[in-house]
Formats: structure tokens, sequence, C-alpha cells
């Protein structure tokens, strides 16, 4: 049988947050992973009963299954499970990973099947486990290839050592994500780059702008590659959906001119609605 994917996950909602650490965790160790998020647009329009059916049953070396009581009341997870389970009885394989957030019994999954006790599991050491089982060297990866922090707010703040992780951090999520880049500039302003594959460009607001002021924001200039915004200056980023971010540098260490450590702060609005102005946000700064 021809599969699409080396694992496939599934999961209740509620459990997310953790499940998408584990999704990008083996994503950045190579490994092929179905992960609904990454395949929204794949997804969009069909027949999900028909299409999840056979992506369970014929599309994946292995299924991981996030067990919780969450989980076990879920219309969608008992049909993944079907699938998986029939594939599972079919092939007398131990096709299904069951992984446990807690000892809810789950039908068809037996007391003595192994399993993996996630209150005792970080993220990472569930996509090492999931490697060494595919028979995948995680530590063929190279280390800056790990994702990089990221805050999935829409309004927020980053702060974070823009010296790790290549200078990334990612804000927003899915179509408003922006994968933002810095680098060293001095201790009083920092590069910005447009070097990810979701941001389109970068733009600098005038100086001493605030965000009363940032009523037309896709007339500023995006055509360089990087600009070099200071403390209190705003940086534009619009991303290869179209989105437009604002962010205000807040500090910045460095620890070339005196500081212990290198470090970026910079507050965020990303508009959600598609619109070039952030005038709305100024009385929620």
């Amino acid at each position: 049988m021809q599969v699409k994917y080396d694992i496939a996950l599934f999961f209740a909602g509620e459990d997310r947050a953790y499940v998408e650490m584990v999704a990008e965790q083996l994503k950045a160790r190579g490994i092929s992973v179905f992960y609904d998020f990454y395949e929204e647009e794949n997804l969009w329009g069909k027949d999900l009963y028909v299409h999840l059916t056979d992506l369970y049953r014929k599309q994946a070396k292995f299924t991981l299954m996030f067990i919780s009581k969450n989980y076990a009341n879920k219309l969608w997870t008992n049909l993944e499970r079907k699938a998986a389970q029939s594939r599972a009885f079919e092939e007398s394989s131990e096709y299904i990973l069951p992984a446990r957030f807690d000892d809810t019994e789950i039908p068809g999954v037996l007391s003595t099947t192994g399993f993996i006790d996630l209150r005792k599991k970080s993220p990472v050491e569930v996509a090492v486990m999931v490697g060494k089982k595919l028979g995948v060297n995680p530590f063929e990866v190279k280390s800056h290839s790990v994702p990089p922090p990221k805050n999935e707010l829409l309004i927020g703040r980053a702060k974070f050592d823009y010296s790790n992780n290549n200078g990334l951090f990612r804000i927003g999520s899915g179509a408003f994500e922006f994968s933002s880049r810095w680098s060293k500039a001095s201790n009083t302003s920092i590069h910005c780059y447009t070097d990810t594959p979701n941001i389109r460009g970068v733009a600098l607001a005038p100086k001493d702008s605030e965000l009363e002021n940032l009523d037309s924001v896709s007339i500023f200039d995006y055509t360089s590659r990087v600009r070099k915004p200071e403390i209190g200056r705003y940086v534009i980023l619009q991303n290869t959906n179209g989105i437009y971010a604002a962010l205000k540098i807040i500090s910045i260490k460095d620890d070339s001119r005196g500081d212990e450590y290198d470090e970026l702060v910079f507050d965020y609005w990303i508009q959600k609605s598609g619109s070039d102005s952030f005038v709305e946000y100024a009385s929620r700064a």
C-alpha cells in the first residue's frame, strides 16, 4: 500500500495546543505528518467523512491517537478511530499508536496496549519517539531547523533573543501568520527582513507615528528587502495573503554594546479584517 504520510494525528480540539507542538516537531524532523491545520486548503470542499475515512485507513504508515476525556466524546474522533481500527484489524499491525493525556477508556483500545503517557512526556519527546518508531534519526536534523518561537494571538507582545532561531519569531496563525526575521544593528535599532516565505514586504512608518496615524499603511514603501527600525518606531509587515501587521519596537538589547544578551521586544497588531488601517486599535493600545 502506497502511503502519503509517515504519521497521521487525531485528537480532540481541546488538546490542540499540545498536539500542534508535536506536529511542528515532527515536521522539523522531516517526518511527513497529517495535521488538519496543515491541510485546510486541501480539505476545503471535500466530503470529510469519505476523505478522512480513506486517509486514516490507507494514507499513513501510523496513526497517533491522543486519548483524553475530550477525545472520547467527539463524533469526528470516533469516525477517525473506527477507520484506523479497521486498518489495524485488517493488517494485524501496530498501526495505532496510543498517547494518553488521562486514563479515559476508548472502545477497541485494550488496556494491555502499549501507550505513551503524555503527563510524563513533552511534545519534543513524543516527536523523537515517533521518529524512532519510523526509523528516522532525529539528530540528523540540523539544530537550527527546529520551529522558532511563536505567539498565535492577533494582538500581543513578542520578547525573544534574536541571536537564536536564526532571528525568527512568528506571530499570528494560519492566513494571519507572519514569520518575522531580525538581526543585530545596535542597541537602539535592529534589522527586519523579508527573507521568510510568508513575508511579502516590510516598510517603516514615518518617525513619531502612532497607531492613530496608521490609517493607510499600503502607501508605504515596501521595495527593500531589509529595514532598520529604531526603538519607538513602527515597522509594517505584509504577508503573502495580503494581511498587514504593525509592530512597534519597544526595546533592544545588544551583547556587543554592554548588554548581557541580545533581546528584542515589540508590541504588534495584526489587522484581521484585511484593512490597511490600524486606527481602530489606537484606543486599545
